[in-house]
């Protein structure tokens, strides 16, 4: 979807050839997603965005569709806010709520911790995101709210929530576990799941054992992504 340094002024076979060999593809947007990616690319200025175009994208399309059912939005893992700014953007007034450790497990007593805090510090130890700065960079979006902590331990307060959306960008099997075991009873029927880091061995195989005897339908998407529309 995006040209690299010495592509251009290549004919278009030869460029999709180019492209094809080194693991990616061409295709032309319609010109309501092409005036999409100016926002991807504004949201990479303002803040780091580990998510390729085409995952960015993905995600805007599936809150597009989600966001004419009955539920509101939610995602888990936000680091520095940028898929939840592209959320945001597409989502219109739905509700959307965001869970991420922040900076709660940054206190000197974090080594100490048990149980999922522990995991969750050895793994990310000081790459996290600051609560204040998504809050402003979120600041022009209506009903966002912010639930700092060790998920599923901060999910209580939305317990009796159901979600037409959810994204999951935890990284670690563990936590995409709890978060499938919570978010998936709370989506309503045609709801949608994305989920990051499916590319991760572990993390698949989690999705995999899940969703072994449920009916829901599981898509793999080529850019380490896989998404799950809930069956009825």
């Amino acid at each position: 979807m995006t040209s690299r340094p010495g592509w251009r002024g290549l004919p278009g076979r030869a460029l999709r050839r180019l492209a094809a060999s080194r693991g990616a593809i061409m295709a032309p947007l319609g010109a309501g997603w092409e005036a999409e990616l100016p926002l991807i690319r504004a949201t990479r200025r303002l803040v780091p965005m580990l998510l390729s175009d085409a995952a960015a994208l993905q995600i805007l399309i599936a809150v597009r569709a989600a966001r004419r059912l009955d539920g509101a939005m939610a995602e888990a893992g936000v680091f520095q806010g940028g898929s939840a700014r592209l959320i945001c953007h597409a989502k219109g007034d739905t509700p959307l709520h965001l869970f991420d450790v922040f900076e709660t497990l940054q206190a000197s007593d974090a080594a100490t911790a048990s149980g999922d805090a522990a995991t969750v510090h050895d793994h990310f130890r000081t790459t996290h995101g600051r609560r204040s700065m998504v809050e402003t960079l979120l600041a022009p979006y209506p009903a966002v709210h912010i639930h700092a902590g060790v998920f599923p331990e901060t999910a209580n307060v939305v317990a009796d929530e159901r979600f037409a959306f959810v994204h999951l960008d935890l990284d670690l099997p563990g936590a995409t576990r709890d978060a499938l075991d919570f978010f998936h009873p709370r989506l309503v029927p045609s709801g949608i799941l994305i989920g990051d880091d499916y590319a991760d061995r572990d993390v698949r195989e989690v999705f995999a054992r899940f969703f072994a005897d449920r009916p829901d339908t599981v898509i793999e998407l080529p850019w380490g992504q896989v998404m799950v529309v809930r069956q009825a």
